[in-house]
Formats: structure tokens, sequence, C-alpha cells
């Protein structure tokens, strides 16, 4: 017996569970960080955790887009198994008052930790929904999702939230325009139906008054999108509306702090989820962070961001936790090409953001340190998903995985730690909402992995980019789908003959592979439909309880 106190008094790291940080940035690009090559922005504090830990460079996400790909980390699941994948235009969960959201079903990896007496804190943007049937069910909401504190945005952060630019007009650039035509000919339909009592004029303008509705509906929608979606909510509250963006990165910083001192206080071990609102737009910093960068508002909300990350790191060690806490780094997508400087940089990847076949939409930074467990130092060239994460929380705090689903995450900690040298996945797939794009092999011999890419982003022509977003719907499919090697052709840029032996051989495995995968998606109800994507304004809330006036309020814990 008293041996075994001496070991435990000194090797106490052993037998306590491991607590948890995880840090996910928002459209962060694959080539924004110093220690992925950057040179024009400094990242130290993001970068140290590369240092001290494991650095993954084809470290891949489930989709290019926000909610999707949340899904699939929470959950360790392909959206198209969660039904978080979309079927239409609309990719992400736009208003946070609908009832699209992660299902209450799912399992995510803070149900798993809350098995084994963790506590859990999530801190920023959720993006996975609030209501599900009725106002106040709370169905998809954090709290409900296996957290015990939430603190931040149910929705998203967006242009129009910083009173410069709108979504909408970032979409189309004539909305006003063509708003302006179809209000003109209904008031000319209507005079004409005035003027000439005839059944073909009057067919004409009820035809045209059903159009237009709908249409001057959305013009109201998206003229108020910062009444309707600018929100912080403190677990179930509302206590902030609109948000103050600037100081908004200290707020996070601050409740992600409390959160460590209580569980520490409480000698509980924690799962703390810091899901940053940067680098999505609109960028707005605190004072002390403007110009700071020489890479205009882009780089000071990075270098914001690295400070927020750092304040984070900094408690860890002051609280004697840093050998027994997993921090994890990484981003929900890549950068948003499509608007230019304050979108992020990919590097030398192809395409962005929405893109749905090219790596620069799905390949991110992805970096653990774990110091009682994983050596420092350490690069891994292998294929990684963010899905991954699941798998490697549950095997550090001893759960078990579901056993009555399909868990597309795979055992990474061996690749960690150096036990084997490839990857667990022999085969990733890439999605486009619900439709596939494209999909990875990598052989369980050899150093290379292949790439079978079926469809491509319908580009502007004669560009790299689309018209804000790229279509899921109007992707190009290729007569002939290309094969690209990973392991030397980052920027997919030189694909393989599609006449060599080795495209044959290649292609004809993956395409088999896809096959095996379709069959296994078993069909699940979609989040996605337009029913459950438009905007509950019964739902809508509103700080003086006067929807649509007034409702403004400053969370009364910063009150400056």
């Amino acid at each position: 017996m008293d041996l075994y106190l001496l070991l435990f008094l000194l090797f106490p790291c052993v037998s306590s569970k491991p607590n948890v940080i995880i840090f996910i940035a928002d459209d962060l690009g694959y080539g924004d960080l110093g220690c992925y090559g950057n040179t024009s922005v400094r990242t130290p504090n993001i970068d140290s955790i590369a240092r001290e830990g494991v650095k993954m460079t084809q470290h891949l996400t489930a989709a290019s887009t926000c909610t999707p790909s949340r899904s699939a980390f929470l959950t360790g699941r392909y959206p198209v198994r969660t039904g978080m994948a979309a079927t239409g235009l609309m990719r992400v969960n736009t208003w946070p008052y609908s009832s699209c959201g992660l299902p209450s079903s799912e399992v995510t990896f803070a149900e798993q930790t809350k098995k084994a007496g963790y506590m859990n804190g999530f801190i920023g943007k959720w993006h996975l929904g609030l209501h599900k049937d009725t106002l106040g069910d709370f169905e998809h909401h954090p709290l409900n999702q296996g957290f015990d504190y939430f603190y931040g945005l149910i929705g998203t952060n967006l242009d129009d939230f910083g009173h410069e630019t709108k979504v909408i007009t970032s979409q189309r650039p004539y909305w006003y325009g063509e708003l302006f035509s179809i209000w003109a000919v209904t008031a000319v339909s209507l005079w004409c139906l005035y003027r000439a009592n005839y059944i073909r004029v009057f067919s004409f303008v009820v035809f045209v008054f059903i159009w237009s509705v709908p249409v001057t509906f959305v013009y109201i929608l998206f003229e108020n999108y910062t009444l309707l979606s600018s929100f912080i909510h403190r677990n179930y509250d509302l206590v902030e509306q609109p948000i103050r963006l600037a100081g908004l990165s200290q707020r996070l910083v601050n409740e992600g702090l409390e959160f460590i001192q209580n569980a520490t206080a409480a000698e509980k071990p924690f799962l703390l989820v810091m899901s940053w609102v940067h680098m999505h737009v609109f960028l707005r910093t605190a004072k002390e962070f403007e110009g700071r960068s020489k890479f205009g508002r882009y780089g000071d909300a990075l270098e914001e961001l690295d400070w927020s990350v750092g304040k984070i790191l900094k408690a860890v060690r002051k609280y004697g936790l840093e050998d027994n806490t997993l921090v994890y780094f990484t981003s929900d997508n890549g950068g948003h090409l499509e608007i230019g400087t304050d979108g992020g940089y990919n590097g030398i990847l192809k395409g962005g953001k929405t893109h749905g076949s090219p790596d620069g939409g799905i390949r991110v930074p992805g970096m653990i340190k774990w110091p009682s467990v994983l050596n420092e130092g350490k690069v891994i060239d292998e294929p990684t998903s963010l899905m991954d994460i699941y798998n490697l929380i549950s095997t550090a705090v001893g759960v078990e995985l579901p056993s009555d689903r399909q868990i597309d995450g795979r055992d990474i900690l061996p690749l960690l730690k150096g036990d084997v040298s490839v990857s667990p996945h022999e085969f990733m797939f890439h999605y486009c909402g619900n439709r596939l794009k494209a999909a990875r092999y990598r052989p369980r011999d050899g150093s290379k992995t292949w790439k079978l890419v079926t469809h491509e982003p319908d580009l502007i022509p004669g560009s790299k980019v689309c018209t804000f977003v790229c279509s899921c719907n109007f992707d190009v499919a290729l007569t002939t789908p290309k094969l690209y090697d990973m392991t030397s052709d980052l920027g997919e840029s030189n694909p393989i003959d599609a006449n060599s032996n080795t495209y044959k051989e290649i292609s004809s495995i993956i395409l088999q592979a896809i096959d095996n995968h379709k069959n296994s998606v078993e069909p699940v109800e979609t989040q996605f439909t337009w029913k459950k994507l438009a905007p509950k304004l019964t739902w809508q809330p509103c700080c003086n309880g006067r929807f649509p006036f007034k409702c403004l309020c400053t969370d009364p814990k910063y009150p400056e």
C-alpha cells in the first residue's frame, strides 16, 4: 500500500483523467499561421502548440462550410449520416431562430466526456441550432448536447453586424435593382387591373403578386439581419443584442478563464471548447489590436486570435494543468477566397471555403499537444480528420465509442505517438452538401496519398473563385475524373494521365470505395429543408420583450 501511494504521488497524471481544451477558429486559412509558413502575421501562441506537440499537415474537415463541418467535428460522423448535409442551395444554418439544428439523438464528444464525470463548457460560436419544435424547447442548444455551460453565439458572425456591407448584396450585387423591378411590375400590374377588368389581366396580376410577396419577405429578412441574428446567450438567457464585436474576443477569453478556474476549484476534469468568432467576417478587434499587424484588419484579427489562445494557455500553466491537458487547435474550414484580403490565405492549396472538392476549403491547420503523452516537435503528413478528435477524446477519458451508429473518426493516438506511421484512414470522402465530389485513398503500403475528383466548382470563367460562394448544385461533373498525387501535388495542378496504368488502377479502387461508402449511408431526415431553415419570426427574442422595437441590451457582466 505504501508503494502504491508513493507511485501515485510521484506520477499523479498517470491516474488522473486529462483535461481537454479545444480551440476551433472560424474560416482560418491553411496558410495563415506561422507554423504553416506565414511570415507576415505573428502567431507565436498558436505556433507554440505545434512546437510543443504534433502538427498535422493533411488535416481535413468533413465539409467546406461551417454548420456541417462543426456537426461532424462534434459527432465524429459525416454530416450526411446525421441530417446535417445540405440538400439545396443553403448549406449553413443561417438563422439562429430556425428549427434546423444538430439532432439531440446524436452523441457529441461532450456527452462522451459527461459519462466520465467531466465538467463541459462551450464558449463562442455554436451555429448548430437552438429550438426544434416549439419556442423554448432548446432541443439543439449546447446544454442539450452535453455541455454544462454556454456563452456565445447561437448563430454566426456576419458582414451585416459591422454595418459596412450586407450578405445579400455580396451575393447579389444588383439586389436593390431586382427588387425595384419586381415592385414596379407589381405596381403596374395592379394599375392595369384597376383600369381593365379582364380575366387575363387579373391572372397575370395574381401571378406577379404571388411572386413579389416572398421576395419582399426575403428583403425584410436580409435588411434586418442584425436585428434578427445578432445575439449573445449565457446558457439559455439572451444577454446581449446586438453583439458588440469590438472586445468580443476579450469577453470570450474571460468566460474561458472563469470556466477553467471553476472546474479547477471543483476538482473536476474538464472539457472546454473555445469556438472563436475570428476569422469570420465581419472583422473587428479591440482598439489595442487595430493597426497592429502589417496585413490589414485580417492580420489584426489574427493577432487578436493568437493573443486569445495565449491567455488560455497561460491559465493552464498557472494552475499546473499543462502536463495532463490535451490541447487541440484547428479551423472549421478553409479561408474564404471570394472576399479578398478579409478572407484568409490557403497557401498553395487550390480553392477555399464553399468549394466542394479542392483542398483549400477542407484542409486546415491541426495541432495537438499533450505533454504527458505526446512528444514535442513531431510533424505528421498522413491524412487525418477533425472527426478523429471524437475518438481521441473518447480514448483519453476512457469511454467506449457508441456501438449503435457508424463513427467515421478513427483512432489516431498511435499515429500521434509514433507507434504507427500510416494513417488509420484508408479512404476519406469529400462532400459538398449531400453530394460526394471527391475521395482520398491512402494505400496501406508506400507513402503516397491519392485523391480522385469527380466534380469541380463552377468558377467564374478565367478566375479561381465563384461569385461570393460556390454552389454544390452547379458543380461541373467531370466526364473523366481527375486523379492527383496529394503527397507531391498539394495545389492539385498536375492530374495523373488518365491513360496511364497508375490512373486506371488507383481510380478503380477509389470508385469502388465510393460505391461501398454510399451503400453504408442510411437514409436520415435532413435538417436542411426550407421549412426548417426559414426563420421563425414568432421565436425571435427581444431584450425588452417588444419585438421588433428597441431590441437593445448589453451584457450586464461586461457593461464596458
